[in-house]
């Protein structure tokens, strides 16, 4: 018996698990492969746009993506360094086997947290309540709540050309009885598809004809304690085995050794031969049955969508430091092995390519995600959790961010508190969660900054501000942690003040100004004001950035803090989860129908959906307030009656 119970090793179950035993739950982690945990199948990269604010809220709440990543990443970049700060994502390439090291690590640190190898078929449900699971070897294991965590292997098959295999990821049995098991429970299920590009031989790559790009010069880490730590820690190092000779490293940097990235080109050469063997792509022929991601599809796609350009962004990515096995990210692509061959060869720097691995398609079972709660809860079964790409979405950083929420819920559950729902006001978190259970996935969903309405308030430099309050709540980040956040926050709030209240001479003849004032004058940054008017002591470096974002966006982020507080009165209204719509005069069919299968907790929910349009929501709001106020009558003359 346990107190959770989480199925599956990928990015989501291992964030799961690693939350609910950081609550003090009896957790156990079941995956197929005990060797596979945490694997990247695809690229083993972190973050990127919207993706990198992920990773930092994740870190903000304690979770194990963000250490993990800075132990075991091979570059480093800030990405979009030179635009404003709320589209500013760091993204990193990591070890892919170091990775799977160091997460490992992490999760048997845990001395509430137990991992078996077993392959999961049944989910055991008692009067719509979770009871455990049954293993395929007929063992049941018990607990109070359950996280289903199965990325792409329910009924899974990988299709290369015309070869069609079962397999969840390449050399990997699927899942064949756990979507029975869940179609039985009531949950409708889908399908979906998403595609992985050929890995090659660095020692075949032509690097004098590509264009390196290599790591930061500076600093940068994910995760607070990577941040804080003087000097930095160094993680697992490039001298276990040294940096593979194949790759050619023009200048090294002096903080952490890297490995560049290289970018290359196709050609029309290139298209002629996707061209040429379209018909032989399961993905272009239509044979797969799924829909793919729109953002980040095949090679064959990609030609037929936008026949007029002439080529295509390549990158070269490392998969560590000791192997030449490289990632062709932009290549994507269900090929005949002969034809991805072609393709690669057709680009002057990969005329002589081997293939390591080549690409294949994998098409797999989702439970689309309208049937849960906010919490990530299924609505049909209590105590039975979803995250990861069995909701529909895709990437390692949507799958963990999940992962976190639906084991830190689940815990929760476990214990009789009150459960983790985060605002997309909150967080980037919130905004994908909310976008999972009001808009309908026929997609793998990945998360992007235009999502967000609120982007300058949910910056990655602030993660750990913004989430504070709820992680210290749920009793995910310790008291040490909280209270140094809180310190930071006060120094923020004080410098500002300081500054409203001191003048500068930028020049010895110029005017004195007000501090505050100058330091939102275009060009300026902290450290020039603080050099005329210094603090008492000396800031830290992401305090200074704090003072500075908030002072050059002050008018912008008042705006949207007025528009949050618009948009709260819609959140803070909350709709009863047995609310009979079919009672709701004046509603429309669809809307009807929609809301009664997804039962939105609360009327900002409801006004996102798709279907539900502002009338709508007008004639929902007029039969709240009318059940409100037959409430509030009879309650009343009970109470008259009971005094008579």
């Amino acid at each position: 018996m346990y107190d959770v119970i989480v199925v599956g090793g990928g990015h989501a179950g291992c964030e799961a698990a690693y939350a609910a035993a950081r609550l003090g739950c009896r957790t156990l982690l079941l995956t197929m492969n005990i060797d596979l945990l945490a694997a990247m199948p695809c690229n083993p990269s972190v973050g990127g746009p919207a993706k990198g604010h992920l990773v930092r809220e994740m870190d903000a709440l304690g979770g194990a993506m963000p250490q993990a990543t800075d132990a075991t990443f091979i570059q480093m970049r800030l990405l979009n360094a030179s635009k404003g700060p709320a589209v500013q994502a760091l993204r990193a390439q990591c070890d892919r086997q170091l990775y799977r090291v160091a997460m490992r690590h992490l999760l048997e640190a845990q001395p509430t947290l137990a991992l078996r190898q077993a392959i999961v078929t049944d989910v055991l449900v008692q009067d719509g309540q979770i009871r455990g699971i049954r293993t395929s070897l007929g063992t049941v294991f018990e607990a109070r709540s359950v996280v289903l965590t199965t990325g792409t292997f329910l009924a899974a098959r990988i299709m290369t050309g015309d070869v069609v295999t079962p397999a969840g990821r390449a050399g990997e049995f699927p899942a064949v009885g756990l979507s029975t098991s869940l179609r039985d429970l009531g949950l409708t299920l889908g399908r979906l598809q998403t595609n992985t590009p050929p890995r090659i031989d660095a020692r075949t790559v032509d690097f004098s004809q590509t264009i390196v790009q290599p790591g930061s010069e500076t600093p940068l880490y994910f995760s607070r304690a990577y941040r804080e730590a003087d000097p930095p820690r160094p993680g697992y190092p490039a001298a276990l085995t040294g940096i593979h000779p194949a790759y050619p490293i023009p200048h090294q940097t002096a903080w952490r050794p890297q490995v560049p990235c290289y970018m290359v080109h196709t050609t029309a050469d290139t298209h002629r031969v996707v061209r040429d063997n379209l018909a032989r792509s399961p993905i272009a022929s239509g044979f797969i049955e799924g829909l793919g991601p729109r953002y980040c599809p095949s090679i064959e796609e990609k030609l037929v969508r936008f026949p007029d350009k002439e080529s295509h962004q390549l990158f070269l990515e490392p998969e560590g430091f000791a192997t030449p096995e490289m990632y062709v990210q932009g290549m994507f692509t269900a090929m005949p092995v002969e034809v991805q061959l072609a393709m690669l060869r057709s680009v002057p720097a990969l005329r002589g390519v081997e293939i390591v691995r080549p690409g294949y398609a994998v098409e797999y079972d989702y439970v689309p995600s309208s049937q849960l709660l906010p919490t990530l809860e299924t609505q049909r079964v209590r105590g039975l959790f979803h995250a990861g790409q069995i909701n529909g979405t895709s990437g390692y950083e949507e799958a963990a961010a999940q992962g976190l929420v639906a084991g830190a819920n689940a815990a929760l559950h476990a214990l009789d508190r009150e459960p983790l729902v985060l605002r997309r006001d909150q967080a980037y978190i919130g905004v994908m969660v909310d976008d999972l259970i009001t808009k309908p996935i026929d997609e793998p969903y990945r998360i992007m900054t235009g999502r967000a309405e609120f982007r300058l308030l949910l910056r990655q430099d602030n993660a750990d501000l913004r989430l504070a309050d709820v992680g210290h709540r749920a009793g995910l980040i310790a008291d040490a942690r909280y209270q140094d956040i809180e310190a930071q926050r006060a120094a923020i709030a004080a410098e500002l003040d300081r500054l409203t209240g001191v003048t500068v001479r930028p020049a010895p003849a110029a005017e004195a100004v007000n501090a505050l004032q100058f330091l939102r004058r275009p060009g300026v940054g902290y450290a020039d004001v603080a050099a005329l008017a210094p603090p008492p002591a000396p800031l830290a470096p992401e305090t200074a950035t704090e003072v500075e974002v908030e002072a050059k966006y002050a008018a912008y982020i008042d705006k949207q803090r007025d528009q949050v507080a618009r948009m709260r009165s819609l959140e803070d209204r909350h709709i009863s989860p047995d609310l009979d719509y079919d009672a709701v005069h004046g509603l429309r069919n669809e809307a009807r129908d929609r809301l009664g299968t997804a039962r939105p907790a609360t009327v900002g929910q409801a006004s996102r959906m798709a279907g539900v349009n502002p009338a709508d929501i007008a004639v929902l709001l007029v039969h709240l307030e009318r059940r409100k106020s037959n409430a509030q009558f009879t309650a009343e003359n009970t109470e008259h009656a009971e005094i008579s």
